[in-house]
């Protein structure tokens, strides 16, 4: 089963992608999973342009009218049996840049040929904020929000409600350790949720591919 995962973060080697590489960590050693891992810091994504190209003029190999890295993406989704999608917290909901990668998803709503091929996977949510109360459950919303209109099988960790979540400074609190680039490692039941994630996203992916074979 193969299991797609995308950082929304611009920085990095930062806390998302710490949180997103624990989660990951659920998979090391088994052989019945295979990762495939992006980072749009890495990555040219352009916004959707609602242009409506992919509704009809998609070819094989070529789904959205807009050559960027997504031509890259589009192949790995359709392949994976789950998907873990991670997002900063900025001004309270998931990062621009998240946004943007979730609106060219448009093609698996609305093409040719694309459509509905990300019916019955697997999805899964995480989000990394600076302090409490600072937009981790609309990030999470929204994220959730994005997989349900593909029709994708949303899970939550045995630790959260509508994703994993952590924070990026100490106790959640604002407060920084200049030193320490990399809090969300002392936020336990954020680390805790974000592995229990993973583990939900392998495990109904192998129900539901139990399934197809029964």
């Amino acid at each position: 089963m193969k299991i797609v995962a995308v950082s929304g973060s611009l920085i990095r080697g930062g806390n998302v992608d710490t949180l997103l590489d624990h989660a990951l960590e659920e998979y090391a050693g088994k052989a019945e999973f295979d990762v495939s891992r992006f980072g749009l810091a890495d990555m040219e994504v352009n916004p959707c342009r609602h242009c409506n190209w992919c509704l009809g003029k998609q070819e094989p190999g070529r789904y959205c009218s807009q050559d960027d890295f997504m031509t890259a993406v589009y192949p790995a989704l359709m392949e994976a049996s789950g998907v873990i999608v991670a997002s900063p917290v900025h001004l309270g909901r998931l990062s621009g840049t998240t946004a943007d990668f979730l609106d060219r998803l448009r093609v698996f709503v609305h093409g040719n040929i694309t459509r509905g091929v990300m019916r019955n996977k697997v999805g899964g949510a995480l989000a990394v904020a600076w302090f409490r109360n600072a937009g981790t459950e609309m990030t999470l919303m929204t994220l959730n929000t994005a997989l349900w209109a593909l029709n994708m099988v949303v899970v939550t960790p045995d630790l959260g409600l509508m994703g994993a979540a952590a924070f990026s400074s100490i106790d959640g609190s604002g407060k920084a350790v200049k030193e320490d680039r990399h809090l969300v490692r002392q936020d336990t039941l954020g680390m805790a949720s974000a592995r229990s994630l993973a583990y939900r996203v392998g495990e109904i992916a192998a129900l539901l591919e139990t399934g197809r074979h029964a």
